[in-house]
């Protein structure tokens, strides 16, 4: 059996200025395979969303550890991505600019 993290994005909710807040969750998961990881994380999600009222995103994306134990520190996701923007701009067009920000 190994260990396997599923990132899923949720549609959290809308605020009264009419701005969408969006979740990226990230949850670890025990299985045989990808199959049987990936099943069991869009069962999970799906409970999530039902409980929370969310909408969920279709796309799930899951990243195999590489089977030693999880520990403090253990990285859980990581993703690369393209772009043509320092590594400032990136930070702020993908992460600042759509901060939550409650209410």
């Amino acid at each position: 059996m190994g260990w396997y993290a599923t990132r899923s994005v949720y549609h959290f909710g809308c605020k009264e200025n009419g701005i969408n807040t969006f979740e990226e969750r990230i949850v670890c998961f025990e299985a045989a395979d990808f199959d049987e990881a990936n099943l069991k994380a869009a069962k999970e999600s799906m409970e999530y969303a039902a409980s929370n009222g969310f909408e969920v995103h279709n796309e799930q994306l899951t990243y195999q550890q590489d089977g030693e134990p999880l520990i403090d520190g253990y990285e859980l996701w990581s993703e690369l991505y393209d772009s043509d923007k320092s590594l400032g701009q990136f930070y702020e067009e993908r992460y600042r600019d759509y901060l939550f920000n409650p209410d």
